[in-house]
């Protein structure tokens, strides 16, 4: 069975959301909250699809305006993601290889254990 879009639907979801170009923080934080529930939410219809794409676009519009990220090196990257998981430079020996391979490509010597976000051992 093929669902078809309803606009009459969408209208309502449009109405009830009220999607605008966003210009404020305040509007921002609104129309995150509610991305990030249409993101989570499960069996969503094409409607909510529909209105879930526009806010991306919202949002990302914003964000490239008013939030600029600055460029990060993979070495950075890579500090990032080990401290978030919770992950150690041992733990990475059993997915790359050796704990040699493991220095040489995180860029610390064999004396580190342990990651920390700055780098320094």
């Amino acid at each position: 069975m093929t669902l078809t879009f309803d606009q009459s639907v969408y209208h309502s979801l449009l109405t009830e959301v009220t999607p605008v170009a966003i210009e404020t923080e305040v509007e921002y934080q609104r129309l995150l909250k509610i991305a990030e529930q249409l993101t989570f939410k499960k069996n969503r219809t094409k409607e909510e699809l529909a209105l879930h794409k526009l806010l991306v676009v919202l949002i990302e519009a914003y964000e490239t305006e008013n939030c600029p990220m600055k460029e990060s090196t993979p070495h950075q990257v890579l500090l990032h993601i080990m401290e978030a998981s919770g992950t150690s430079q041992t733990d990475l020996v059993g997915l790359i290889g050796s704990s040699e391979v493991v220095s040489q490509v995180d860029g610390f010597t064999c004396r580190c254990q342990t990651i920390n976000i700055s780098g320094a051992c």
